[in-house]
């Protein structure tokens, strides 16, 4: 089966996902495979969470199971989620849009493994590398629908979506660059009508909120001299993305951004997901 996200214009999309039934997440009890692989997962070396947030979190539960409990849900007939982080942290998830982004993606994955790290992405020091630990929040394998894997609580819902693409196989011929910059590209136009749901004038004043961000961070980024090219690991995320978006586009008509706090967050906070 073809997902919906492939067959139909975005708009069209989001609102025939969001006048499905909605689709309920159901609490379970975790069982030793959630226990087993969420702590292997930690103990597993990545090039993207080189600096191990994962084990960051497992290591609060261990010394706090109190505050850092592990929690499970599951979509049924979509995925298993095993959660690593706070109460707090777990009843912010919205739970509502994380199953829409299922119904819209379509294929099931076996489990979505969540360290709730509270770090946030950051900007470097003058002269220091602009990489994976200061942008990066998830990952998985292309065209795999085993696990996926998120360890910044910042934006865990784009994290998600993006991930999805990639085991949906989206642009999978592509090297990793463009391929990055073009699942980020997809991923922002994705989210936005999702949240619109559907409907023309909302996905408008969002992506506006959006468009003004990605320029402000890639003035920034090229005033500092922090990203200047595909040679710069975070080019694919941010300047790169913005030049896909620009191309299809997407950020044609977009008047300046007010002064903000600027952050390596993709998403505008205005969004506030």
């Amino acid at each position: 089966m073809i997902p919906v996200f492939l067959k139909l214009p975005f708009l069209d999309m989001a609102s025939l996902i969001w006048a499905m039934p909605e689709e309920q997440w159901i609490d379970d009890t975790p069982i030793k495979d959630d226990i087993d692989l969420i702590t292997q997962e930690a103990k597993d070396s990545s090039m993207i969470d080189k600096v191990n947030f994962r084990k960051e979190v497992l290591d609060m539960w261990h010394s706090n199971k109190k505050q850092v409990e592990l929690r499970v849900r599951e979509l049924p007939g979509r995925t298993r989620l095993v959660f690593l982080g706070t109460n707090d942290q777990f009843n912010k998830i919205p739970w509502t849009l994380w199953s829409r982004i299922f119904q819209a993606i379509g294929h099931p994955i076996g489990r979505i493994l969540f360290y709730a790290n509270p770090s946030e992405r950051f900007f470097s020091k003058s002269g220091e590398d602009f990489g994976p630990e200061n942008v990066n929040g998830g990952y998985t394998n292309i065209c795999s629908q085993e696990r996926i894997v998120i360890y910044r609580f910042e934006e865990a819902t784009r994290v998600l979506l993006h991930e999805l693409l990639h085991t949906a196989c989206f642009d999978k011929e592509k090297g990793v660059e463009d391929l990055e910059a073009n699942t980020e590209a997809w991923t922002e136009v994705f989210l936005c009508g999702i949240l619109s749901k559907g409907h023309r004038n909302t996905f408008s004043r969002l992506w506006l909120k959006q468009c003004q961000w990605i320029h402000a961070q890639c003035d920034f980024l090229s005033k500092n001299k922090i990203v200047n090219g595909p040679q710069d690991y975070a080019w694919r995320y941010i300047t790169g993305k913005r030049d896909i978006l620009y191309g299809l586009g997407f950020l044609k008509s977009c008047p300046g951004m007010p002064s903000a706090i600027l952050t390596p967050r993709f998403t505008t906070p205005e969004w506030n997901i």
